[in-house]
């Protein structure tokens, strides 16, 4: 190959890895009011936790919380959401538990199915909402080991992931801006 043909490719390569880097989003922290019903929703968009593991296809999480108006208030409960992509049908008997430091965490929640969210596959979809305390997430985010157990498989949260909900938790914590925010 010529010199000329190198130089062609090293900037096509670098153009066509740029464009692949800005089509995966980065989590962030949305904030969006309401003004019909007067309320304001702060979520972190949905994070990936785990990817084909065990009947799990994929597992993801997005933390948020409400207040009235526009005039931040502290959240005493953090709705954190679960959301499955199962091969095959869901668990009807289903059983989650937050591990936090080796202890087991248990949380009231709710739970709806979604049919068929990838087209062509006979999967199942779900999305849990947990009821957490502000504690239990501050809890969550220090902890040196932290995991979501589903059906006795253990989803290990990772430094990256605690790192992105203490950003939540911050803002939580006292309404401070983030990106995005």
């Amino acid at each position: 190959m010529s010199a000329s043909g190198k130089v062609c490719i090293l900037p096509f390569s670098l153009v066509l890895l740029v464009t692949i880097a800005a089509q995966v989003p980065s989590p962030k922290i949305e904030r969006n009011y309401d003004s019909q019903k007067k309320i304001t929703t702060v979520r972190l968009t949905p994070v990936q936790l785990a990817a084909d593991k065990g009947r799990y296809h994929s597992l993801h999480i997005s933390p948020s919380f409400k207040y009235a108006g526009e005039i931040f208030a502290k959240p005493e409960i953090i709705d954190f959401e679960l959301q499955t992509v199962v091969k095959g049908r869901l668990n009807t008997d289903l059983y989650v538990v937050y591990m936090i430091d080796g202890e087991t965490v248990f949380l009231s929640s709710s739970r709806w199915g979604i049919k068929r969210p990838m087209p062509g596959r006979v999967w199942m979809g779900e999305r849990l909402v947990f009821r957490m305390p502000y504690e239990t997430l501050v809890r969550l985010c220090a902890a040196k080991e932290a995991a979501i157990r589903m059906d006795g498989i253990s989803f290990e949260l990772s430094d990256e992931h605690k790192s992105l909900l203490k950003d939540f938790a911050k803002v939580a914590g006292a309404g401070l801006k983030a990106d995005g925010f």
